[in-house]
């Protein structure tokens, strides 16, 4: 996608005139924060002013009007009266008095309930202040609202007998909150806000400006913003006007609640914050544009060079040296900068880069054919390979003759690398492209694919068979032994052909049929070579496909174990398991172990899968013990790729200390065949495991390497005689003696013997009395699914024993 171009200099003016906006923006926000705070301030400064005034007001009435209560209430006056209807008429008697001059409103002198004096009927909110007087004894004074609203004071009294009375005043506070007027410059309003009201709901008992008032009422507030207005106050505007409200409680009752609102025109001081706040706008402004122009002026020059100097580098992308040279750059007369360096570093790249631009000519072509040929060993490598290849096929299209890929694999080249180290395995490397090359006719070409991979392409072939004749010489060449320094290397390789006369055909596809025949080689023991068919694809894919499976199947938990009773001969004494894997596939129902463990044999999924089976192994007999079976063993099979894994020793000493089992419950089964591909690292395992309390058997003895040389080497303990010498035992002499001499030379090395496959009473007796240990057949019981094997112990069991012994005994 195409960029849209801003120059350096737009974008270096934008940078410093942007920094100065939010920097001007800033100290505007700084001073409007200011001026909002010293608004909220001056009304809290306002309402606490009033709050005080009124608190004066209203203390100096009420003092006043103590005064006159205490007079009447002075010990040596009311001591003077028999009973309180006698004070009551001096009360009467002054009463014009005392109104005169203190502008009371009413008195009440009250006994109990009896009312001994009154200017006017009592109230039920006097009763109560009389009564809190005589109940308390001490003054009471409280503010009560109605049309008008009232100070209220309230003192005891006390007659010649000690007889308690009240005597309470009331006095009109109209005066007092007009005062605020007089004195605050404000003005003043008393309203009765109904419960759960507005202020368009209030009534006006007292003002001393109506329209203000009356618009205030108009404003027609939300009932459920009168609390926060009561506390936070209103600020509005009336007749071009600016005017802030606050709220004065005064008391409360049914009716509702009374306030004393406080008007303040703050008219002069919004105008002189709004003129503040316009001039600093504009100074701000003012400066803005000031400095931005310096800004620009003092950065134009400089912009203006950069802006030059880049219109000119890209010659130097182009190779165009000379004339990025004869570009004219301005230059400070007075004193060089920065961007004077630049120029000057840039003037001398361009020579450099001349230089180098020639000398990358120069080295072009050798870096070509480097490319074309591997490293180690001087062969061509994978990319000449597809380029020889691409020849042949192109060939094909006028010639009669065909040719054909060989994909060629040192067998157990690995091995070499992990016991004497990639120098030696890169030695060996080196002397096999030696061997291949001598063998190659001057028409072939050798080429190294990668790691011992081998690639050789046979020309002018006129059918496959002539190119397995010539695929058999390579093979040859290995025949004999590596000498590298002082070690000796028998090495065999395993070979993939494939014979191509279609000039259609591609590269890969012959590189991987050739690999496909080649791996097919290997599997079958390599030192051979395999020309491809279709049928090995179908065999890969069916490989791949059954890979995919078994990770699927691990993750989804469709394998589980089936355990095969073993039975002591002597004693008929149940001694354990052999645990067999079971696949039970969501689609495909069971699949037996023959159908995926063959294609799985040598797969990193099969180490995987052998490590489930170990670990699972290993929870079944700790539920076993827990039971009560404490003696029991279960033999587990190792494939050759688990057993010769590095990490099996760890992990079977981890599972031990996790679940903390003893190791005497686990018999480990190997092959012939594992045991035979490298004894010597096979013993070394074998007896470190030993040490731990491990045991070993030898599965389906007989049948591939059997050896007594390597047998009395081994710390084994078992050995297992397979189902098919079995099977035929008493119908066949062979057999018969197979099993008897193999018994004989097992008990010779002081070893156990298992009998595998035992289907009927007359072979159990027969390996019975012919010293057979231990029976594991259909005869005892198929495989127990691991679900069912409690339930299976108990019913075939008793006290251990096999129920049915009595059988053959």
């Amino acid at each position: 996608m195409k960029k849209f171009y801003v120059s350096v200099s737009f974008k270096l003016i934008s940078v410093l005139v942007g920094t100065l906006l939010c920097i001007s923006l800033f100290y505007s926000w700084l001073s409007f924060v200011k001026l909002e705070s010293d608004y909220a301030q001056h009304q809290e400064e306002a309402l606490e002013q009033g709050r005080n005034f009124f608190d004066m007001q209203s203390l100096q009435l009420v003092q006043k009007l103590q005064m006159l209560v205490e007079w009447f209430s002075d010990p040596s006056l009311s001591s003077q009266y028999q009973n309180f209807h006698e004070l009551g008429q001096t009360l009467q008697l002054h009463f014009e008095q005392i109104q005169l001059h203190l502008d009371i409103e009413d008195i009440w002198l009250v006994q109990d309930d009896q009312i001994s004096f009154k200017t006017s009927p009592i109230a039920s909110d006097i009763l109560q202040i009389s009564q809190q007087v005589q109940l308390k004894q001490e003054p009471v004074s409280k503010i009560l609202c109605d049309r008008q609203c009232f100070q209220t004071v309230g003192l005891p009294i006390m007659n010649q007998h000690g007889e308690v009375a009240s005597i309470v005043i009331k006095a009109n506070m109209s005066d007092t909150l007009l005062a605020f007027n007089q004195l605050l410059g404000s003005e003043v309003s008393v309203l009765r806000i109904p419960h759960h009201g507005s202020l368009n709901d209030a009534e006006v008992l007292l003002t001393s400006n109506q329209p203000i008032v009356d618009y205030v009422k108009t404003l027609n507030l939300d009932p459920s913003s009168i609390d926060s207005t009561m506390t936070q106050g209103l600020n509005f505007s009336f007749q071009e006007r600016f005017y802030l409200i606050n709220f004065l409680s005064l008391t409360s009752n049914e009716k509702g609640f009374y306030s004393l609102i406080l008007i303040e025109d703050l008219s002069q001081y919004t105008t002189e914050s709004e003129l503040y706040r316009n001039q600093f706008l504009a100074a701000v402004i003012a400066f803005f544009i000031v400095v931005s122009i310096v800004v620009y002026m003092i950065s134009r020059t400089f912009t203006e060079r950069l802006v030059t100097l880049a219109s000119y580098l890209p010659l130097l992308a182009k190779k165009q040296f000379t004339e990025f040279r004869k570009a004219e750059f301005k230059r400070n007369n007075w004193f060089s900068d920065e961007l004077d360096t630049v120029i000057e570093s840039a003037t001398m790249l361009s020579y450099q880069l001349e230089k180098l631009n020639l000398k990358v000519t120069l080295k072009t072509n050798e870096l070509e054919n480097i490319a074309m040929y591997d490293l180690l060993t001087g062969l061509p490598n994978r990319n000449m390979l597809n380029f020889e290849l691409k020849k042949s096929l192109a060939k094909l299209r006028y010639s009669d003759q065909g040719f054909a890929l060989l994909f060629l694999d040192l067998d157990d080249f690995k091995k070499v690398n992990d016991s004497y180290g990639h120098s030696e395995g890169d030695k060996l490397l080196v002397e096999a492209a030696k061997r291949l090359n001598a063998c190659a006719r001057s028409i072939d070409v050798v080429c190294r694919f990668g790691g011992d991979e081998f690639v050789i392409i046979l020309s002018q072939l006129n059918s496959q068979e002539e190119g397995m004749t010539l695929a058999q010489e390579f093979l040859k060449q290995f025949k004999s032994a590596i000498k590298l320094d002082e070690n000796l290397f028998y090495v065999s390789t395993s070979l993939g052909l494939v014979y191509c006369t279609d000039h259609e055909a591609t590269a890969d596809d012959l590189i991987s049929s050739a690999d496909i025949a080649m791996y097919e080689a290997k599997m079958n023991g390599g030192d051979q070579c395999f020309a491809y068919d279709p049928a090995m694809y179908q065999r890969v894919a069916h490989r791949v496909m059954m890979e995919n499976d078994v990770r699927t199947a691990l993750l989804e938990h469709q394998f589980s174990l089936a355990l095969q009773p073993q039975i002591e001969a002597n004693t008929n004494r149940f001694i354990g398991f052999e645990a067999l894997l079971r696949w039970k596939h969501p689609e495909r129902g069971m699949i037996s172990p023959d159908d995926f463990i063959p294609v799985l044999e040598n797969s990193e999924q099969m180490v995987e899968l052998g490590y489930w089976v170990v670990r699972r192994c290993f929870e079944l007999v700790r539920n076993f013990i827990k039971l009560g079976y404490e003696d029991i063993r279960v033999a587990i099979n190792l494939s050759a790729n688990q057993f010769l894994d590095p990490n099996l020793v760890s992990f079977l000493t981890n599972l031990l200390e996790a679940y903390e089992l003893d190791a005497k419950h686990f018999e480990l089964e190997l092959t012939e065949q594992t045991l035979v591909e490298d004894i010597d690292n096979a013993i070394a395992v074998m007896v470190t495991l030993r040490e731990s309390g491990f045991s070993f058997a030898i599965d389906d003895f007989g049948t591939g390497y059997s050896s007594l040389a390597y047998l009395k080497r081994m710390p084994v303990d078992i050995i297992k005689i397979d189902k098919s010498f079995v099977f035929g035992m008493l119908e066949n002499n062979a057999d018969y003696q197979i099993i008897m001499s193999t018994i004989a030379m097992v008990k010779s090395l002081d070893l156990k013997v298992v009998a595998e496959g035992v289907e009927t009473s007359a072979q159990m007796r027969s390996l019975a009395e012919n010293g057979c240990d231990y029976f594991q057949g259909y005869y005892f019981s198929k495989p127990v699914p691991e679900d069912e094997i409690v339930d299976y112990i108990q019913e075939q069991f008793r006290h251990g024993i096999w129920n049915n012994a009595d059988v053959y005994q």
